[in-house]
């Protein structure tokens, strides 16, 4: 982000002083100012841009799989989500257009996971491998994990070991 406004002051600044190299000192100032003044709201406009949420259309890495970390569902406006990308060291929010199937397919995978105990997926299939009507995203509970196996694979018997005096109290002898 940083990066970017630094790239473009620099671009900026070298149009400023060197195509008006000749410039009338109050040109100059002017042109100096318009810098400043360009900088500033590409850096604040950029900051503004990072609280809200990016149009799922206009992602370009490939998102593949998310955690859903929240959802909002404004009816009849757009879906919100928070996501947590693998791959991805801090979750991201996005904004999906409104859509009665989309919105119903999270909240039957929310309450589905709130039901299991698990955590709601999102797959995004990528470009190049879906049709348009494929790149939708999906939504689903994420299954419940196996119970680890046993391990029969020592093969000795289960023992049971009763405390001293138990089969005494027990058999009444």
């Amino acid at each position: 982000m940083i990066v970017s406004a630094l790239l473009f002051a620099l671009v900026l600044g070298g149009f400023v002083f060197l195509v008006l190299p000749r410039a009338r000192p109050w040109q100059r100032v002017a042109s100096v100012a318009t810098f400043v003044a360009l900088v500033a709201v590409v850096y604040g406009g950029s900051l503004e841009l990072m609280s809200r949420p990016k149009p799922m259309r206009l992602e370009w890495r490939e998102p593949g799989m998310a955690k859903v970390l929240a959802a909002s569902l404004r009816e009849g406006d757009a879906i919100y989500l928070w996501l947590q990308v693998d791959n991805a060291a801090e979750p991201r929010a996005y904004i999906l257009p409104w859509d009665t199937k989309t919105a119903q397919q999270l909240q039957t995978a929310m309450q589905k996971a709130q039901g299991s105990g698990t955590e709601v997926r999102m797959a995004m299939p990528s470009d190049a491998d879906a049709s348009a009507d494929d790149r939708e995203p999906k939504f689903y509970a994420q299954p419940q994990p196996p119970l680890p196996d046993k391990n029969y694979a020592g093969g000795s018997a289960l023992v049971v070991q009763r405390p001293a005096g138990e089969g005494d109290r027990a058999g009444g002898h």
